[in-house]
């Protein structure tokens, strides 16, 4: 079983933190340790459920499970898909691949050209300062065939964040909205953290939008890596970010 004291970089433990801010709580997919119980409850309330190592990173291991009908669900890990008949037999096949795992409400985030993306947001301070914030924002764009967004993982491809929006199949909401609203989500998120992790003057935000444009929060990393941010044509957010470490 976990524990709190230990774990503290875990997901589920950053998860735990981050609901004790009733204003963080409207953002959070809602999240549970994974046993063979919680999956039913889960699968009974959802179509989709994401299934995530609790220390893993970078997309490593995460699975999607999907209730296709007739009794019937699909898993679908990396861009390799099978697909088993009955929760039971679901449930076996995943039983050895899930030590230490959450289950996760699955977010349906808008795609580009059928492949879905989020967003990394950057938020730092000062030394000495209690002031955050957001230096950097980039859309991730999952491979064709993948459901994680991590670049290498998926051999996606990044976007400046507007310009994802723009293209996506939420094209139709304000952008310059949703971007705005993303900023204070990360920005509350890291002045939350900051109480737990104390040293912490970086916090890096994988945030999804729904189709209705709802901000969600997929987790939160403690160091996150910026390498997104060179990727862009536009040079200025990771030449921000890295000012901000060294300042």
């Amino acid at each position: 079983m976990f524990t709190l004291g230990k774990i503290r970089k875990h997901k589920w433990a950053k998860y735990q933190f981050m609901i004790k801010n009733e204003d963080l709580i409207p953002y959070m997919p809602e999240t549970y340790l994974m046993d063979k119980e919680v999956f039913g409850v889960f699968l009974n309330k959802y179509e989709d459920v994401i299934l995530k190592p609790s220390k893993g990173s970078r997309g490593r291991g995460v699975i999607l499970v999907s209730a296709e009908g007739n009794n019937r669900y699909k898993i679908h890990s990396e861009d390799h898909i099978v697909t088993k008949k009955g929760r039971e037999k679901t449930y076996k096949y995943l039983k050895d691949k899930i030590d230490n795992y959450i289950i996760q409400q699955s977010i349906f985030r808008p795609t580009i050209n059928d492949c879905p993306f989020d967003f990394r947001v950057i938020t730092q301070r000062k030394k000495d300062s209690n002031r955050w914030v957001v230096t950097g924002k980039v859309a991730k764009v999952a491979g064709e065939g993948f459901i994680v967004s991590n670049i290498t993982r998926s051999k996606g491809h990044v976007l400046p964040a507007s310009a994802a929006i723009q293209m996506s199949t939420i094209s139709n909401l304000p952008y310059k909205s949703l971007l705005r609203k993303i900023d204070r989500v990360a920005l509350a998120s890291a002045h939350h953290l900051v109480k737990y992790y104390k040293k912490n003057r970086i916090f890096g935000l994988d945030i999804a939008l729904d189709q209705n444009g709802h901000v969600w929060i997929l987790e939160a990393n403690l160091k996150p890596f910026t390498s997104h941010f060179k990727m862009l044509e536009d040079k200025s957010m990771y030449r921000r970010i890295k000012r901000y470490k060294s300042s």
